[in-house]
């Protein structure tokens, strides 16, 4: 039997200064034309960011963009998600998406039959399900599916189902659905003292609530930059940690993936060897747009600190809940604090549920009206789905409520 830590409390720090949301609200053009709680499926760009992104594109158009230029703003994005999440530049490659960046890392371990990987399946999206079947079927390894605690990853249960031939725990730091916060810490230690790989997607977390992956004991971390973080789709980033970099080995290649100094072009013969830092799992030419979308939306999200924006959206996030709890609707609730996040969820959760219905006729006119009344959210396996950011304030809150209690009852 694992011996777990207890729970460590995620609750935002101290601020060290309050920021001006009414301004910060102002950047996001989306924010203040309606009532947008959708980042579960897609970020927002701010005026910042589109400016960035469009001065790119004009050199890109002009072929202006040097070498040395696109080399130092590819380092600055790299330096700049690693202290957004506590790494190191070199523990840093760029990927178009998570999916690229789950596969990167699943067919990278040296598989066996009989080997297992640690996943609650119920709650994390297909992406993160599928890979583990097809390595099932493709080498013979066991998946140990892990139930949930009450809606929410049992931490303390997928700690209890790794063993010697666990090469890999699968978890999201933030379900999709029913959006509640995972104890990575409990699964974290437990992987790392049977020598297993905590694989992380951190797609419905990163720049809207706090992760550390030192803190959290987290090997590898896959994101893209279409949600919290603000930027385009198809960016994305992956982390691995530098004690686990040069075990695993790509199965895919490029030349920017080889340890040499010639040109990105040349071929300087048939034996090679990686690179010994993350930059092994890139492939070819980078998504330079998405690059500096991310450049210029992560230094905003910085500027605000990530633990401010956190203690904001929970708050937001708290308040939605309890309004229309009381007003009779079935709302979602965490088993435990910690487990609070910035998304709130609506409905009796099912695994086949549509993005259309709900499967309740009271809940989907709930959906038509909030849709008649301009909020944007989504349907995901049978729930309502609001989820908060830094231009949200207590209006987009109000709005919701109001529709919401002319419905209840």
């Amino acid at each position: 039997m694992n011996e777990v830590p207890d729970r460590q409390s995620l609750s935002p720090a101290p601020a060290p200064f309050t920021p001006d949301w009414p301004a910060i609200r102002a950047r996001y053009a989306a924010a203040v034309r309606g009532t947008y709680l959708n980042l579960g499926s897609r970020g927002l760009l701010s005026e910042s960011v589109h400016a960035a992104v469009t001065s790119r594109l004009a050199a890109e158009h002009e072929v202006v963009a040097g070498d040395i230029a696109e080399t130092t703003m590819k380092d600055e994005t790299r330096a700049l998600f690693a202290k957004l999440i506590g790494a190191t530049p070199e523990e840093i490659a760029f990927t178009r998406n998570v999916s690229e960046g789950l596969n990167a890392i699943a067919t990278a371990l040296p598989w066996q039959a009989g080997d297992n990987v640690v996943v609650s399946e119920e709650l994390e999206h297909a992406n993160n399900v599928y890979i583990w079947e097809l390595l099932s079927q493709r080498f013979g390894i066991e998946v140990r599916v892990v139930a949930p605690d009450r809606g929410a990853i049992d931490a303390p249960a997928m700690a209890e189902a790794i063993d010697g031939r666990t090469r890999l725990v699968a978890a999201s730091a933030i379900t999709f659905t029913p959006g509640f916060r995972t104890d990575l810490a409990t699964i974290g230690a437990a992987a790392r003292a049977a020598g297993a790989l905590l694989l992380v997607d951190g797609v419905q977390c990163l720049g809207v609530m706090r992760l550390d992956v030192e803190r959290e004991m987290i090997d590898a971390l896959v994101t893209s930059t279409s949600k919290g973080m603000n930027g385009l789709r198809g960016q994305g980033f992956l982390y691995v940690r530098k004690e686990w970099i040069t075990k695993l080995t790509p199965m895919s290649v490029a030349r920017t993936a080889i340890a040499t100094g010639g040109h990105y072009s040349a071929f300087e013969g048939r034996k090679f060897a990686f690179r010994d830092d993350a930059q092994r799992f890139e492939l070819g030419h980078l998504n330079y747009l998405g690059l500096t979308a991310a450049h210029a939306a992560m230094g905003e999200t910085l500027e605000v600190g990530v633990a401010n924006i956190e203690r904001r959206v929970t708050a937001l996030a708290r308040r939605l809940a309890e309004g229309l709890a009381q007003q009779g609707w079935p709302v979602n609730r965490p088993p435990f604090p910690e487990a609070q996040s910035h998304m709130v969820t609506v409905g009796a959760r099912n695994l086949v549920g549509g993005p259309e219905a709900t499967g309740d006729a009271k809940l989907d006119a709930f959906a038509a009206a909030l849709k008649a009344e301009g909020v944007d959210f989504t349907i995901r396996r049978g729930l309502l789905r609001f989820a908060f950011h830094m231009w949200n304030d207590e209006s987009d809150v109000e709005h919701v409520l109001r529709i919401g209690a002319k419905l209840a009852g």
